[in-house]
């Protein structure tokens, strides 16, 4: 990736950042330790029934701030996606019109890609936030739908 792409892309990334702050968000920090999420995650059963009214709702809640911190990592890499898009049709519109009128669009585009290192870094980029976000996609919800079972699990436990 070329310096420029990385400080065009620095430059969103702090517009952002300076937005969110703007709205009183939080910096985007992972507020649990590995070892604390995966033992919520792979809780057995039994394990969730001895837990207290209280235990469950502790629980609830730093899941639901886990689910916050996702859905906040993949909306930042749908926004380097928009980016990137943007970016890169740039110049492939710019460069359009230095081929033959018979070529393909899609031949024509990866030729783009390929004779272009901008346009080339733009695709890595756009590439590599499509593959993250689609790893991400749905998990905040997923994690979310976790801490309502255990909101669900102690509202159960003061019930009885």
């Amino acid at each position: 990736m070329s310096d420029t792409i990385k400080e065009h892309m620095e430059i969103i990334v702090n517009a952002l950042d300076e937005y969110e702050q703007s709205l009183n968000l939080p910096d985007v920090q992972n507020p649990c330790d590995k070892q604390e999420i995966q033992q919520y995650f792979s809780m057995k059963r039994d394990h969730i029934e001895k837990l207290s009214a209280e235990d469950c709702k502790q629980i609830a809640y730093r899941l639901s701030q886990f689910a916050f911190y996702i859905q906040r990592i993949y909306n930042r890499e749908q926004a380097r996606m928009v980016w990137a898009t943007s970016k890169l049709q740039d110049v492939i519109a710019d460069n359009l019109n230095n081929f033959d009128k018979y070529t393909k669009h899609e031949m024509k585009i990866s030729l783009i890609k390929k004779q272009n290192k901008y346009a080339d870094s733009l695709d890595n980029i756009l590439n590599y936030a499509s593959q993250r976000e689609k790893r991400l996609h749905s998990l905040s919800f997923s994690i979310k739908n976790l801490a309502d079972i255990m909101l669900a699990n102690a509202r159960g436990k003061t019930n009885v």
